[in-house]
């Protein structure tokens, strides 16, 4: 006899955990596995090709730069766990046909220029004192404590240097920081392992502004060049619809999350609004879950992909138990609060 469309359903909403007031329960140990799922830490592993790189950044969205070097950088080790061995110049290879591209604190995808593009624009105008709609809070976390008031300041206090800088990469670049004269009036003082660091600052701020990239590296040390000619021509996303992709691309990232925590994510989060959320839910795409550990419910609204069903019913297919090893800046549990009310540690 076949199965109808709402028998279906019926089995669908039972494997999931839907009652009949539509709401959809799930228990935390589904919920771990939905994170766990959505940072591609499940079975079939990446393949260790440049697609399958690829492939890995455009879903997680990021990988988090850091100088810590002990094993491996972390970059690469965030890769590793997720694709087992591979050629680390696979990622330098990414970079250098510009498929992937740096920020001051990321690698990202190329493809998501237009999400960052927005967030260079809306810092180069709080830098030069024009009005924008991205709150504090939202401008500041990477680049060695350039938020918008202290870089504004140091490019007030500098324009010389600003113009050296860009006339000599425009003239000879890409470059690296050595090549360039320290023509500061007025020195970085952050209290910091970066006070008096004039150039490398300036290029960060430069960065974040959109007007210098990361071109390259030779032995280690970044070469620098104008974003202009080297950044490919992307019309950044605005208003509703950079609310919606990041909102969207936030969550396919990390599974099961709150607002609070999809506005952490690294490389969408500060653009991330309530009204997106609800905008998307009502169009099926987000849905609201409750979490339960037992008999307790998390706290908070959770908000889930609006395939979460089918999801949840291809990670109770295919659900393999595995080991692997985390870098400490590993996607999964870099936002530790979040890392603590899932995994209880």
């Amino acid at each position: 006899m076949p199965v109808t469309r709402a028998q279906r359903a019926a089995r669908m909403r039972e494997m999931s955990g839907v009652g009949t007031d539509g709401v959809l329960r799930v228990t935390a140990a589904e919920a771990r596995r939905l994170a766990i799922a959505a940072q591609r830490l499940v079975p079939p592993r990446g393949a260790p090709t440049r697609r399958g790189v690829l492939e890995i950044l455009r879903d997680l969205g990021f990988l988090q730069i850091d100088p810590t070097n002990v094993v491996a950088r972390s970059p690469l080790l965030v890769l590793w766990s997720r694709i087992g061995r591979f050629d680390p110049a696979l990622v330098e290879g990414l970079l250098a046909s510009r498929d992937l591209f740096e920020t001051a604190s990321l690698i990202v995808p190329m493809s998501d220029l237009p999400i960052h593009s927005a967030t260079m624009r809306a810092y180069r105008a709080a830098t030069s004192g024009q009005p924008t709609r991205f709150t504090r809070g939202s401008l500041e976390g990477a680049g060695g404590g350039t938020w918008p008031e202290r870089a504004a300041a140091m490019l007030a206090r500098n324009p010389q240097l600003r113009r050296s800088v860009l006339s000599r990469l425009k003239r000879d670049g890409p470059l690296p920081v050595t090549a360039f004269e320290d023509r500061a009036i007025g020195s970085w003082t952050s209290g910091q392992w970066d006070d008096d660091r004039n150039v490398s600052m300036m290029l960060t701020i430069l960065q974040r502004r959109g007007e210098v990239v990361v071109a390259g590296r030779r032995r280690g040390q970044k070469l620098w060049a104008l974003a202009n000619g080297w950044l490919p021509a992307a019309a950044p996303l605005s208003g509703a619809a950079l609310a919606r992709e990041t909102a969207t691309r936030a969550l396919r990232a990390l599974g099961v999350a709150t607002r609070t925590q999809l506005r952490r994510h690294h490389a969408f989060g500060t653009q991330v609004t309530r009204a997106a959320l609800d905008e998307l839910e009502g169009k099926g795409l987000v849905r609201r879950v409750t979490i339960a550990d037992g008999a307790r419910a998390w706290s908070g609204t959770w908000y889930a992909p609006g395939d979460v069903v089918e999801q949840l019913a291809s990670v109770h297919r295919s659900w393999e138990e595995r080991t692997t090893l985390l870098s400490p800046f590993d996607n999964l549990i870099a936002d530790r609060a979040r890392t603590e009310q899932l995994f209880s540690y």
